[in-house]
């Protein structure tokens, strides 16, 4: 074999997530691997081996004084010990956002009625470390329950925890010979993905918005070798009615590769509902291509399949520019969705399979999409917002004559008196031509972090 210093064993590539503890023993002088220059991390190791690798590192540790030695491991107990005693205490964070809203002062073409309105929402949560490889967290997100016409149930809504777990290869056997990467598994328990609506009658720009909250289910995720690979599979229960049978049943595997400045992601996923009683089911392949072009210049690409024919796709394409003026930054995307991408008996299971404007509102089956956000920063604590979304046809058609139709455009500042603190003012318009409205928002909102 070659010197220490030179030696690559060609099964224990760089990435290997057992490589740098595998080269610092050859360092150390206490493995030089087998002489076809493989180290064979998986072959059963015998007594004979054993001993010789214990009486090297044994050497190496300076052996001789074993009092010396026992004392040191003593000293180690005892400060684990005293460690796991005082534990690290659970990180509380969250946030309070306070939103002031008057509607339609200037707007009045269809408006049925204008006036304020006020709302808040909380987030708030605990975490806790239990070792370096497990954690737990409980959240509370009150959404828009605060005054903003939602009825909120604390525990079936507002409520959702996570523990997630990192399991070492070498635990899992067989299993782990084949992995280069931990095991990370999260578990979570929420209500999923919660849609506001506008019973106010005045803020219909705000109507449909959507709260990204965890679903319930459990997720996993390794790497091999140069692919990334995460399963997951979710749970719900929509009629809420406290039984625990379980309503719909979603699963999906992805895989990730990197190469060079381009990631790639295949994902295929199910949906079953009630499928022990012959419910509807539909199946979707997702293929997704992002790519930094250079340090200004970032885009992105997918194409989601449920059926052979177009009515069944969905098509996306977005590009991010970043400060390509002086403090300047926007993003563009476009969606074109089919008539029968997500199947009409599963439109609420399937609640966010389309993605979302700008504004959090659920893009919807055969429509064409355009979304833009623009920032521009003018001081260290004063920034330019605006964000606008169109729905169009699948035709890109808009108009009283064409359904579906609706544009939305805002525009405000955001200021930052403090580290943790947002104040944005904006005005908002919205317009349905299909229904001959358009109304309008102007607001007040303070955010603070915590």
């Amino acid at each position: 074999m070659p010197a220490a210093a030179e030696v690559k064993f060609k099964d224990v590539p760089a990435d290997h997530w057992a490589a740098k503890s595998v080269y610092n023993l050859v360092k150390l002088g206490i493995t030089n691997g087998y002489p076809d220059g493989t180290f064979r991390g998986s072959k059963n190791i015998t007594r004979y081996e054993t001993a010789i690798f214990l009486s090297k590192l044994a050497e190496k540790m300076g052996a001789g004084d074993a009092s010396q030695i026992k004392q040191d491991l003593e000293a180690i107990k005892n400060d684990i010990a005293a460690l796991k005693k005082t534990g690290k205490p659970p990180a509380v964070y969250g946030s309070v956002e306070m939103n002031s809203m008057f509607t339609n002062i200037l707007a009045t073409k269809g408006v049925s009625g204008k006036g304020p309105i006020v709302n808040y929402r909380l987030k708030t949560g605990i975490e806790k470390e239990l070792n370096e490889s497990a954690s737990i967290k409980l959240n509370i997100d009150t959404m828009d329950a605060g005054f903003y016409g939602g009825v909120r149930d604390l525990a079936k809504d507002m409520i959702d925890w996570e523990g997630k777990l990192k399991l070492n290869p070498v635990d899992l056997g067989v299993l782990g010979d084949i992995l280069f990467a931990p095991v990370e598994v999260k578990f979570t328990a929420g209500p999923g993905i919660v849609q506001h609506f506008d019973l106010t009658g005045i803020a219909t720009s705000e109507d449909g918005i959507c709260y990204l909250r965890p679903k319930t289910g459990v997720m996993v995720s390794s790497k091999l070798g140069a692919l990334s690979v995460s399963g997951s599979y979710l749970i719900s229960n929509f009629d809420r009615d406290n039984s625990g049978k379980v309503n719909t049943n979603y699963g999906a595997l992805t895989l990730g590769w990197a190469v060079r400045n381009l990631m790639v992601e295949l994902n295929g996923g199910f949906y079953a509902k009630n499928p022990n009683s012959g419910g509807p089911r539909d199946s979707k392949i997702r293929i997704n291509l992002s790519s930094e072009i250079n340090q200004k210049v970032s885009a992105n690409a997918s194409l989601s399949i449920s059926g052979s024919e177009k009515r069944s796709w969905l098509a996306e394409a977005g590009v991010s520019l970043s400060n390509f003026i002086e403090g300047a930054n926007i993003m563009v995307k476009a969606t074109k969705i089919g008539s029968d991408f997500i199947p009409a008996d599963l439109l609420v299971e399937e609640l966010g399979e389309t993605g979302f404007d700008v504004f959090m509102r659920p893009l919807e089956n055969s429509t064409a999409n355009i979304d833009y956000e623009f920032s521009q920063i003018l001081t260290d604590k004063l920034a330019f917002k605006s964000k606008g979304a169109w729905r169009l046809t699948p035709d890109f058609g808009y108009g009283p004559d064409k359904q579906k139709s609706r544009q939305t455009i805002q525009a405000g500042f955001s200021y930052l008196p403090a580290q943790d603190i947002n104040i944005d003012a904006y005005y908002r318009t919205n317009q349905d031509p299909t229904i001959g409205e358009t109304t309008d928002l102007s607001a007040i909102s303070i955010y603070y972090r915590f």
